[in-house]
């Protein structure tokens, strides 16, 4: 079975942990409604339908590339309250603007402290500040 997922930090191309999207197929650049926060050396996703756009990249992936990415998010999906992220089926806005279906990973913890990426854009947010 394939999945869609909704990547918006380090595993996006040309990022430190992209080399864990191997065997996953881009498929185009997409965004959703939401806040960006910095985590720390990654970022942490809060949806939200009445915020700024959030920006990432969809890839279509097999279910053992979805548990390998459970690994590493540290993601547990039989005990959620304890993770710092669970994955989350969404809506996006892909760039044909048509609204889709994706997973991706949220972030559990109330972002109190955290410093909001104003941009929505991870990447930006590396090379900018």
């Amino acid at each position: 079975m394939k999945h869609v997922i909704f990547i918006y930090g380090t595993l996006r191309k040309g990022l430190r942990l992209h080399h864990h999207m191997q065997g996953a197929d881009y498929l185009e650049k997409a965004r959703l409604k939401g806040r960006l926060y910095d985590v720390g050396t990654y970022p942490g996703l809060v949806v939200d339908p009445n915020s700024d756009w959030v920006w990432g990249e969809l890839f279509q992936l097999s279910e053992e590339l979805i548990k390998h990415l459970d690994s590493v998010e540290e993601y547990d999906p039989n005990n959620p309250s304890q993770c710092e992220y669970i994955r989350k089926r969404v809506s996006v806005l892909n760039s044909h603007d048509q609204m889709i279906n994706a997973l991706t990973y949220v972030y559990n913890f109330e972002p109190k402290g955290l410093t909001l990426i104003r941009s929505g854009d991870y990447k930006k947010y590396l090379e900018f500040g």
